[in-house]
């Protein structure tokens, strides 16, 4: 009795650090969605949700792993560099369409605006996934 008791307030944390994260991703998604319905410079809108995204990983790792034992960080590591593998490879088969397409598309940045959008993305699941391991 005395260890749920101990271990509720952890539970209770990490529920609350999931809804806010959740809300992280949902705000940063809104804001992209209404940078990008003005119309302006859609590849800064991009960038930005992109280097935002970015961030929210980190910080949803950082705190992930810090609330872990150790068999769970160890876990968590071998995934993550998994992961990272897989990004690296996305991310360089992404440019290397993109840049055999580009003789065929018109100039300017929505080819880059695209890519960032789903590197983005490939974040963003990430992310989620990371979330949604909070709760098993």
């Amino acid at each position: 009795m005395k260890r749920f008791i101990l271990c509720l307030p952890l539970c209770i944390c990490m529920n609350v650090f999931a809804q806010t994260s959740k809300s992280a991703v949902d705000s940063l998604e809104k804001r992209y969605q209404l940078c990008l319905a003005e119309g302006k410079s859609q590849y800064n809108c991009a960038l930005q949700y992109y280097t935002q995204m970015d961030s929210l990983l980190n910080t949803v790792y950082r705190q992930l792993y810090d609330n872990l034992d150790n068999n769970r960080r160890a876990t968590l590591q071998i995934s993550q560099t998994q992961w990272e593998e897989r990004r690296q490879t996305y991310f360089k088969d992404i440019d290397l369409r993109v840049e055999k397409k580009r003789p065929q598309t018109l100039a300017g940045l929505d080819d880059d605006m695209i890519v960032t959008d789903n590197k983005a993305a490939f974040l963003k699941t990430r992310v989620m996934e990371l979330l949604a391991s909070k709760h098993s």
